[in-house]
């Protein structure tokens, strides 16, 4: 268990989701994960033990008539978001929000890296974040699927201050990114065998039983995208999306050998 009353600079610290069916999308979440719900101030937070965990809100209706997809949206702590920002578009990147004051919490932006994925910069005032992480039922890891691991790595050292630590995965390159000597994220490069599938962050939440809560997830209505599957040493996991089709993966750290789900 982790509890959390500030973020240091370069810290994943929340994660909200956009939804055209906000008060559907909270059931199942509240259902997967056994949270409390809180109607704020334009969202829909999820709650655990009293404490902020993630939040749902409306999408807009031009993002609804796009057919966009709801996508969950993690975010970074920053100390200085302006300076944050202003580094975003001469290295490639897009600002899609520019800084935005949100109530008395805080400051906000959206951007999206190189490649397209999308992450949200967040400079606290009033709320720091996540107030629990690392717990069943929390977020866990943040981790980037990429289509140029090189390019994403030089733009978040740019703009967040990441330090990398590149090792070998399978059959692919995996990315540690590190605040000091804190491990807060991953990368992963992108092969032929994700498809057509664009870059994007996945968000994942702990689980005490990847395969039961995978199983669950269908039945409140969800799908299964990726069948439970070992990733030594770390445990089982899962790709999950709930009813309108928003990813997350769910992981069991220390549940191993059952192999793949058929």
């Amino acid at each position: 268990m982790t509890v959390v009353d500030r973020y240091k600079h370069g810290s994943f610290c929340w994660a909200e989701l956009g939804s055209p069916e906000p008060a559907v999308t909270t059931r199942f979440y509240s259902g997967l994960f056994d949270l409390g719900i809180h109607h704020g101030k334009g969202y829909t937070i999820l709650t655990r033990r009293g404490r902020d965990v993630v939040a749902i809100h409306r999408m807009r209706a031009d993002e609804v008539e796009r057919g966009e997809v709801p996508q969950w949206v993690p975010f970074v702590n920053v100390d200085a978001i302006d300076r944050a920002v202003a580094r975003v578009e001469p290295r490639g990147g897009q600002v899609i929000v520019p800084p935005r004051e949100v109530y008395d919490s805080g400051r906000m932006a959206v951007l999206t890296d190189p490649s397209g994925a999308r992450l949200a910069l967040w400079q606290a005032v009033h709320h720091a974040g996540a107030g629990l992480i690392d717990e069943p039922s929390t977020m866990c890891w943040w981790e980037l699927n990429t289509r140029d691991a090189d390019e994403a790595g030089v733009f978040y050292s740019d703009v967040i201050g990441w330090r990398r630590a590149e090792r070998a995965v399978e059959s692919t390159r995996y990315t540690d990114f590190f605040v000091g000597e804190r491990k807060v994220g991953g990368m992963l490069q992108m092969t032929e065998a994700w498809g057509s599938m664009p870059s994007h962050w996945m968000t994942y939440f702990r689980v005490e039983d990847c395969d039961e809560s995978a199983a669950l997830a269908a039945r409140l209505g969800g799908a299964i995208v990726v069948a439970p599957s070992d990733i030594p040493p770390v445990g089982r996991f899962a790709v999950v999306s709930d009813p309108h089709g928003g990813i997350f993966s769910i992981v069991a750290y220390g549940q191993a050998g059952r192999g793949p789900t058929p």
